[in-house]
């Protein structure tokens, strides 16, 4: 799908779910149940009588976190874990090695499955345990690209003019090797969404007082007949945020990607 009709799509779903009016997402109305599209109720009411648009607006805001939180421990920590292995001596380089190995052994989705369960369902707890779950494959490309990258000659040059260590890295390092992972933080992004939406949809997010995309499916699901808009409406929210994420960061750098090591 083209890039500026992903965005445009992403942005107008932005603007409708932050300018719409929003109500109480604990009120329930069993007298106006499965109520259609109207000035009051923009997405209608669900089985309960509760106000879908509020319900869906609270949701985006509760995956954005988990999504924003996730990816800057796993980017920033993830990207300096391996420009440091890659400079780093043998020890230094194994330890970081290991710890990034543990990571990529166990799924994120099984550790943020077992955290839930047992410190709660929230978005603070799901975006800590995705990053640090997805931390090894930062760690992994950002050594590789380094690795690659100092052996060029303006990077020996600046050694030996004697720009010390921390500016190599910082300098010119980092720069030219960020935009190769945003690419990477494209596509784990939009496996958060889908990772944290899965959460929610296998009971972990199932309390009404949170109102999650996938806990929305959820309780939607039984309803797929006979009112669809309702599952319609998380499902779309969900689909079309991993997408923006996978097209957005990707587009953005292809002219600059270069060869990413998996």
């Amino acid at each position: 799908m083209n890039q500026k009709a992903v965005g445009i799509l992403f942005l107008l779903a932005v603007v409708f779910l932050a300018a719409g009016p929003r109500l109480d997402i604990l009120r329930t109305d069993v007298l106006n149940t499965f109520q259609g599209c109207s000035p009051e109720h923009l997405l209608g009411t669900d089985h309960l009588g509760r106000d879908v648009y509020s319900l869906m607006a609270e949701g985006a805001f509760r995956t954005l976190t988990v999504v924003g939180l996730a990816c800057a421990i796993s980017l920033f920590a993830g990207t300096l874990l391996g420009m440091t292995a890659a400079y780093a001596g043998r020890t230094v380089r194994s330890a970081i090695q290991l710890c990034s190995d543990l990571t990529l052994i166990i799924p994120s989705f099984i550790c943020a499955l077992i955290f839930s369960a047992l410190f709660g369902f929230g978005p603070i707890t799901a975006g800590i345990v995705f990053g640090i779950g997805n931390l090894g494959a930062y760690v992994n490309q950002a050594q590789a690209l380094t690795e690659r990258l100092k052996s060029r000659g303006f990077i020996e040059a600046e050694t030996v003019l004697g720009a010390g260590r921390s500016r190599v890295i910082f300098s010119h390092i980092l720069p030219n090797i960020f935009r190769q992972l945003l690419i990477f933080l494209g596509n784990k992004a939009g496996n958060v969404t889908l990772q944290y939406a899965g959460l929610a949809f296998i009971g972990l997010g199932t309390d009404v007082t949170n109102p999650d995309w996938g806990t929305l499916l959820y309780q939607y699901r039984a309803y797929i007949f006979t009112c669809p808009r309702l599952i319609l409406c998380p499902a779309a929210a969900i689909c079309l945020l991993a997408l923006w994420f996978h097209v957005m960061f990707d587009s953005r750098t292809q002219r600059e990607r270069g060869t990413i090591y998996d």
